[in-house]
């Protein structure tokens, strides 16, 4: 009994130790005390099993069984977490298709973790063929349930007395937050594993933490004597809101969006006002896609229009669907067991432009050369009420299999709906840039011939021929803009939903200008917004990301918004000192980078406050925090009614 006990132990600590390095590159103290006493919980539950089965071949066969299964959670894990710098959680049924077609990258990051992998298949080679038997007797029955109990009562103190203190603490992990990739680095993947199947099956909403320092801002716009205008809207008297609050989390968060300082209208103010306006998720786009040769016309529209130096797309866990979220509605996602552009679709939210722009008399058409069903996005496009709404074989004759499909066959399909409109939107979501990057990507392999001598990696080779095809397609939308008298009157927004991760970090930086092997600047993504006859070069080194194009566009465009109450800064407001947040909560600013992961702060000048670093981590945990309370409790409906 003892003995099938200590291999069962001796096999999960490893398996837990191997999955650490391999993810984390190491595991500190506290975790690893953590992660020893799951370790030993799991064991007895293990040989509990075993010692109930007295038949010996059942016996075998479910232990077998058992051992196989772990191993394979352990080497799928490892796996997803090098394609989505995530964790698999089981809500994220809606998204396991985005791998559909994409065997090279899981069969190459199978092969680059060969060891790891090699690691957790060992042991299980030989619980294969010698299975430790167990049989209770009395004695040991009394020793190991006392060692459960002993156990989950240290673990019950880690959680509410030891590991506290900080804003990622075990107990905020456990009762308020839903980080997946701090959760394993901090409890193992077994606890994070039982954790994320316990919110699944009784459900799970982050409690909203409020920062008395935030809640304490004394609203600098209120106290402004010069002639600065705001992005506010003075009909929102937080006051009553506050007082007539349904319940304690939406005053909650009437309180902290009180406390915000609106945002500075500047010269980009009204700037497109009544513009036409084409707005493009851009699949995997990254500044590496950009070439004056290979892709002559989005070299012309990154150069002459808006430069913005340090824009980050974020690869969040549900990938195109979160930085979709993120460019349309502003804010940051959901993480966890529920995913914001599937479960909040019909909540209320004014600012979102297809809605704002019908106000002021547009026509919305979204075209997407993908199946419409994917992400449910003909029903999310459904509640927002387009004037036309076109997919992959409902309406855009393409051909559209494993996550490819031809960008040009998009744009030739669908110019022709709003050309003729007064004023329109139409809002696309490109698929040429999906990755696999091989042989199998049949909108690649037709511009192949143009990158087939150039001196980077195969996968590189595809990803820009990919691109290549993007381009083909603004070229056409160009010349049909022109053609028909509309380019100088319609602003042209093309963002990456997240960056191209079936690239690896190397690769990138082979192509790129800057060194990519980081958790920071690996999330760089690309952001153009261009009018023809906008002739003023402008350049932003100012940090920010996709949930800030919302408020900025809202501010060119002269829609009416209080700045207040979205997430996301308008990027071009001299009082938005600009951020780049990542889904682990690190972020980066024009000062430094702070990696939640292991607490270090990365500086970019030469003095950086430590009270900064404080007021930026309370900063962009107040904006998580807030973000998932505003989506689980439709905030807008309380404000817009």
């Amino acid at each position: 009994m003892k003995n099938a006990f200590t291999k069962y132990f001796i096999y999960i600590l490893f398996l837990e130790i191997i999955f650490h390095f391999a993810c984390f590159k190491g595991v500190d103290l506290l975790s690893s005390l953590f992660i020893t006493l799951v370790a030993v919980i799991v064991s007895v539950l293990l040989t509990t099993i075993s010692s109930l089965i007295k038949h010996k071949l059942i016996n075998r066969i479910v232990m077998r069984t058992l051992i196989i299964v772990i191993t394979l959670l352990f080497s799928a894990e490892l796996v997803y977490y090098c394609i989505y710098e995530s964790f698999f959680s089981f809500g994220a049924f809606h998204f396991a298709g985005a791998l559909v077609g994409g065997y090279d990258k899981i069969f190459k990051t199978i092969f680059h973790n060969i060891i790891y992998i090699l690691l957790f298949i060992a042991p299980t080679v030989y619980f294969v063929i010698k299975i430790p038997t167990a049989d209770f007797v009395k004695s040991e029955c009394g020793i190991f349930s006392l060692l459960m109990v002993l156990c989950t009562c240290y673990l019950i103190v880690f959680v509410q007395f030891v590991d506290t203190g900080s804003n990622n603490s075990l107990y905020n992990l456990v009762h308020l937050k839903n980080l997946p990739e701090l959760n394993v680095k901090k409890m193992g993947l077994f606890a994070s594993s039982a954790l994320s199947l316990e919110r699944k099956v009784f459900g799970f909403k982050p409690k909203l933490i409020q920062d008395e320092d935030i809640l304490n801002n004394k609203k600098t716009y209120l106290v402004d004597k010069s002639d600065k205008k705001y992005n506010i809207n003075s009909n929102i008297d937080f006051d009553t809101l506050i007082n007539n609050a349904p319940n304690d989390t939406v005053k909650s968060l009437h309180r902290y969006f009180a406390s915000q300082d609106a945002t500075e209208q500047n010269d980009f103010t009204g700037r497109f006002q009544d513009y036409n306006v084409i707005f493009i998720i851009a699949e995997s786009f990254d500044e590496i896609a950009i070439d004056p040769i290979l892709t002559p016309t989005l070299y012309k529209l990154k150069n002459e229009g808006i430069i913005f130096n340090n824009y980050f797309a974020p690869k969040y866990p549900a990938s195109t669907a979160d930085g979709e979220y993120m460019l349309e509605w502003g804010t940051l996602p959901i993480i966890g067991e529920n995913y914001s552009l599937i479960d909040m679709v019909y909540n209320v939210d004014p600012y979102i432009l297809p809605r704002s722009l019908k106000e002021y008399d547009y026509k919305t058409y979204v075209y997407h050369n993908y199946f419409g069903y994917y992400n449910l996005r003909s029903t999310y496009f459904g509640t927002l009420n387009f004037d036309g709404h076109r997919y992959c074989t409902e309406g855009i004759d393409t051909k559209c299999e494993f996550f490819h499909g031809s960008d040009i066959d998009l744009m030739d399909q669908s110019i022709d709906d709003y050309l003729t409109q007064d004023k329109f939107y139409a809002h696309y979501i490109t698929l040429s840039g999906h990755g696999s990057y091989d042989n199998t990507n049949f909108v690649a392999e037709k511009n192949l011939d143009r990158v087939v001598n150039l001196p980077y990696s195969y996968q590189v080779k595809y990803y820009l021929a990919a691109n290549i095809e993007f381009d083909i397609a603004m070229s056409h939308l160009l010349t049909k803009l022109e053609d028909a008298g509309r380019l100088d009157d319609t602003l042209i927004v093309i963002s990456s939903d997240h960056t191209p991760y079936y690239l690896s970090n190397k690769e990138v930086s082979s192509v790129s200008k800057i060194d990519r092997d980081n958790k920071f600047d690996r999330n760089r993504g690309s952001l153009i917004i261009y009018n023809s006859g906008f002739k003023d070069k402008v350049v932003v080194d100012k940090y920010a990301m996709n949930i800030d194009v919302l408020p900025t566009l809202l501010n060119m465009l002269n829609i009416p918004y209080d700045s207040r109450i979205i997430i996301g800064k308008d990027i071009m407001a001299p009082n938005n000192e600009g951020v780049a947040i990542l889904p682990d909560r690190s972020w980066s600013t024009d000062k430094g980078s702070y990696d939640t992961a292991n607490g270090e702060f990365y500086p970019k000048v030469d003095t950086v406050d430590d009270k900064y670093i404080k007021k930026i981590m309370n900063e962009v945990n107040s904006k998580y925090d807030i973000s998932v309370s505003m989506q689980y409790n439709d905030y807008y409906k309380y404000i817009f009614g």
